[in-house]
């Protein structure tokens, strides 16, 4: 007679604790990178947080990064949407002088070569393990996420996708780096990011990106911050000063191209939520509610009640929310009787219906 427990755990796989022998967290990067696991890298649009990606994937090509890797040069693989690779990726790569031979840009073969998360995992992984990849860089998340099927804004849809990309990283001894932007009117770190909670959660490590607050010159400064938001696998790491800088390169003796890089200083005092709301000082109202409507809008259409809320919270006028909406070019489109705002390049779900007439009293 069968065992009715044995056919219960017939599809479980079951470990008993005594059976597990305790572990080191290995990390790419001393501290603040673990490998084989997700980390993210949020800050405000604009502000270097791929610059910086670079830095660390040239160092770990050099074998330069402070942790497990160290003196041991690896692969990378690095998957854009947002940035050319022969204008700004490559020339930034270059900059912090990486090995390029170990620097492997992975897009798709079909018409508009955008991986995605969910279809082409797969191949990402196997690729990962012919090239013995120790990190990947994802620039931005978002953007590898299916449109036609996963809502960032619902936990339960981001969980579906990052719970195999964490997978692949554990089985594959992959460093995952996201990158995410800050959205809203945010004033924490950790509730900071665009869309669901769930990227939040899933992630081991957060490192928070931004303006040195002290820097009398903002954004237009050199100065940047790196700061440790969340770690699950070992001590929140002291904040770091960073300096973006602006280099040349000519590497065909007859073309300058003007690119940046990003140098780590020494050890500073100014936390995540610092760097979450880093408004240059010098900055005008206007100029104010342009950012606040692109980071709010980077990872999809809003409300546009929503948008006029968070606005009011942020101190920001309704008549300059508006001029800076028109600045942008922001699109408004109807959806069953509600606006909603949405960035120019932003596709509109096929239900809705665009309007030129703004609802201002919406």
């Amino acid at each position: 007679m069968t065992d009715p427990l044995e056919d219960a755990l017939s599809d479980l796989r079951v470990t008993k604790a005594s059976n597990v022998t305790p572990a080191n967290t290995r990390w790419v990067w001393q501290g603040w990178i673990p490998l084989g696991m997700l980390s993210l890298l949020l800050g405000l649009p604009g502000r270097g947080k791929t610059t910086l990606a670079e830095q660390l994937a040239a160092d770990v090509t050099l074998g330069e990064l402070a942790g497990g890797l160290y003196g041991k040069p690896a692969d990378v693989l690095f998957v854009s949407y947002e940035d050319a690779l022969a204008e700004t990726l490559v020339p930034r790569l270059m900059a912090a002088e990486a090995n390029l031979e170990r620097v492997h840009f992975v897009g798709c073969k079909d018409a508009n070569g955008v991986l995605d998360l969910t279809r082409h995992l797969l191949d990402v992984e196997r690729l990962a393990v012919d090239l013995e990849a120790r990190l990947i860089v994802i620039d931005p998340l978002v953007a590898g996420l299916p449109r036609d099927s996963v809502n960032s804004h619902r936990d339960q849809d981001v969980r579906s996708v990052l719970a195999p990309l964490a997978a692949l990283a554990a089985r594959c001894e992959l460093a995952v780096l996201a990158t995410m932007h800050f959205s809203k009117a945010a004033t924490s770190a950790l509730i900071g990011a665009g869309g669901s909670i769930g990227f939040v959660g899933a992630a081991r490590s957060i490192l928070v990106f931004g303006v040195d607050p002290d820097d009398e010159r903002g954004a237009e400064g050199p100065k940047r911050v790196l700061a440790h938001a969340k770690c699950n696998v070992g001590r929140l790491q002291k904040s770091r000063e960073l300096a973006l800088t602006e280099h040349v390169i000519d590497p065909f003796g007859a073309s300058p191209i003007y690119t940046s890089r990003v140098e780590i200083g020494e050890q500073c005092n100014v936390s995540a939520d610092d760097l979450v709301q880093d408004w240059d000082r010098k900055m005008s109202p206007r100029v104010e509610a342009q950012r606040f409507l692109r980071g709010l809008l980077a990872d999809g259409p809003h409300r546009a009640k929503e948008v006029i809320e968070l606005a009011e919270r942020a101190d920001i006028a309704i008549k300059t929310l508006y001029r800076a909406k028109d600045d942008l070019k922001v699109d408004s489109f109807q959806r069953q009787r509600e606006w909603w705002w949405v960035m120019p390049e932003e596709q509109e779900p096929p239900e809705s219906q665009s309007s030129d007439e703004e609802e201002k009293d919406e």
